[in-house]
């Protein structure tokens, strides 16, 4: 429990020191010089209500400065522990980028600076920084030589809050800033993902995968593709809250516009667009003779970077269904039929959750720097907002050969008359648009 000192008899004084009013001026206060090279402030720990109902004060060494005014000018001082040991890690951090390359081998095993990026699904305005800065501590944790290092840097007092853990992170950071570069990025998303079913029917889809390589070398090739997508469904079962499993779901699908040229996807969704509607393969593979035999013995091992590098024309993004032509016998009457089955919609429902009644992005989801995305306060009422897949199939009657005959020959007529027509006309003008419509439509057949 906190313990209390009575250190000296004489009353205490009060306190005199300016009260910030805003997160800007506390930072003014604070770090000058900092101050003077901000732009704008993006995101802050400081919530507009704690500055209003508490009195702070700016100061360039909270810790140090609170020690002093309070002996010298007779206040009560309250400590956390999380207040010493940030000093401390302040202190180290000044320490270890004036010996970086002195220190080089206790702290990490590579030359240079190393890049580390961290990923989050939202916007410059929605995200949560913080959160970014917790993920890259246990990128860190991982490239440096000492495993036990981001444990002993991070606060994991009693009295520790989320917030002082992001303060813990970036100070490690900072700390470490001669070896390591970091980026943060924010991409465009999904709210929540829901996966039904059981973790074993999600494993049981991995197992599965097996069969592929009997197929041949492109099959075989396929499933090292799709296993450690797969790998990380399940792993959504196991870990949910895990920065790599986040990260992966915001790595499912992007789309990259090339300007006037065409528009691509990415991301890890492009595995299942692996051949086209022909069996023709849609992305160029590392296949060759041996590609079955690597997968049964595991000599090749894939990795979710391979499913990543992947781009798929949007124009060229396979159906997600198949038909296949069935002949009925209705006691004695034969009609040719197709039946048609797979993923042929995506049903919508709602969470009973308000909505974001922003829409001010890009169609592709990519927010536009000239227009930024400020999400809107939420409605007044449930609306849809959440989405699935949806299977299905029909059955149909094909159409008749005469059908067929009759489109063909319908074309054939329209051609003629669209060859007919004077251009420079405008009733002609009119008539030829009307044709080429109708032409389109049988085409479309």
């Amino acid at each position: 429990m906190p313990v209390t000192l009575t250190t000296a008899e004489h009353s205490p004084r009060r306190w005199k020191a300016t009260k910030v009013s805003s997160a800007e001026e506390l930072l003014k206060g604070s770090s000058p010089k900092n101050y003077r090279r901000s732009r704008k402030l993006i995101q802050n720990s400081f919530s507009q209500s704690l500055l209003d109902t508490s009195h702070v004060s700016a100061s360039n060494h909270g810790f140090v400065w609170a020690v002093f005014h309070a002996y010298s000018d007779h206040h009560h001082l309250t400590l956390r522990p999380e207040d010493v040991w940030f000093s401390i890690l302040t202190q180290l951090g000044f320490f270890v980028n004036a010996h970086a390359e002195e220190l080089r081998s206790f702290f990490v095993a590579h030359e240079g600076q190393k890049e580390l990026k961290v990923y989050d699904v939202g916007t410059v305005e929605t995200v949560d920084f913080g959160r970014m800065a917790l993920y890259m501590t246990s990128l860190i944790e991982k490239n440096v030589v000492d495993e036990d290092l981001r444990n002993w840097i991070m606060p994991d007092f009693s009295t520790t809050t989320e917030s002082d853990k992001v303060v813990g992170a970036i100070l490690m950071m900072g700390a470490l800033q001669k070896y390591f570069s970091y980026t943060m990025s924010t991409l465009c998303g999904i709210p929540s993902v829901t996966l039904l079913g059981e973790r074993e029917d999600w494993a049981r889809m991995v197992t599965k995968l097996d069969k592929l390589r009997q197929l041949g070398d492109e099959p075989a090739r396929f499933a090292q593709l799709l296993r450690p997508v797969l790998n990380h469904f399940v792993a959504s079962f196991d870990r949910p809250d895990a920065p790599d499993v986040l990260t992966f779901w915001s790595k499912c699908a992007h789309e990259e516009s090339m300007g006037s040229g065409p528009d691509y996807l990415t991301g890890w969704i492009t595995v299942f667009c692996f051949w086209d509607e022909d069996g023709k393969l849609l992305h160029r593979e590392n296949i060759h003779s041996s590609s079955s035999r690597e997968f049964e013995s595991g000599e090749t091992e894939f990795g979710l970077d391979d499913a990543l590098s992947r781009h798929v024309d949007t124009g060229d993004v396979p159906s997600g269904h198949a038909s296949v032509p069935v002949t009925v016998d209705d006691n004695g009457t034969v009609y040719d039929t197709v039946m048609l089955a797979g993923l042929v919609g995506i049903e919508a429902t709602s969470s009973g959750a308000m909505l974001d009644g922003t829409n001010n992005h890009a169609h592709s989801g990519v927010y536009l720097e000239t227009r930024p995305y400020h999400p809107s306060a939420p409605t007044e009422r449930a609306d849809l907002n959440s989405i699935q897949p949806l299977s299905g199939w029909w059955m149909y009657e094909k159409e008749r050969a005469e059908d067929a005959e009759n489109r063909t020959r319908e074309v054939q007529k329209i051609d003629n008359e669209i060859s007919a027509l004077d251009p420079r006309d405008d009733t002609s003008r009119r008539e030829r648009l009307r044709l080429y419509t109708r032409l389109e439509e049988l085409r479309a057949f």
